[in-house]
């Protein structure tokens, strides 16, 4: 699959036991060994484009625009990232204990989907400095838009 794809991407969020589910249209697309998810949000500071990459047992997301963030999830690494929103710049870590891959909710082992819908579910402890702020568990579901 080398065009893109138009999605709708709904994200389940779990922190410390609240749970939130937002919902966006996107476009899906596989580039080499990895697949990109591309939406927008719109934020009380305004519009933020996302961008997330999945290459295997590795998903980066990255933010720009009112708020600008990078983080790199990869399973049993704890990886750096910072979170900007033009008031307060943090650097973060994040320690990532699961990645997963579903489709028909059976984990894809080495391979990329190559039709909707899918799921792609991490959980995280998110540290700033040594400091440990929250488990976090996402799950974001692609689907036909």
């Amino acid at each position: 699959m080398n065009h893109k794809q138009g999605v709708t991407i709904t994200l389940e969020s779990k922190q410390d036991g609240e749970s939130i589910a937002l919902t966006y249209s996107g476009e899906w697309f596989i580039k080499e060994n990895s697949f990109y998810i591309r939406y927008a949000e719109q934020t009380e500071l305004g519009e933020v484009r996302n961008l997330l990459r999945y290459e295997h047992q590795m998903l980066s997301h990255s933010r720009k625009g009112a708020v600008n963030s990078e983080q790199i999830y990869a399973l049993g690494i704890r990886r750096s990232g910072y979170y900007d929103n033009k008031v307060v710049k943090f650097e973060l870590d994040a320690h990532t204990s699961e990645l997963l891959l579903l489709h028909n909710d059976e984990v894809m082992m080495d391979e990329l989907p190559t039709k909707l819908p899918f799921t792609l579910e991490w959980t995280y402890d998110l540290f700033v400095g040594e400091q440990l702020t929250g488990q976090f568990s996402n799950r974001l579901i692609i689907q036909e838009g």
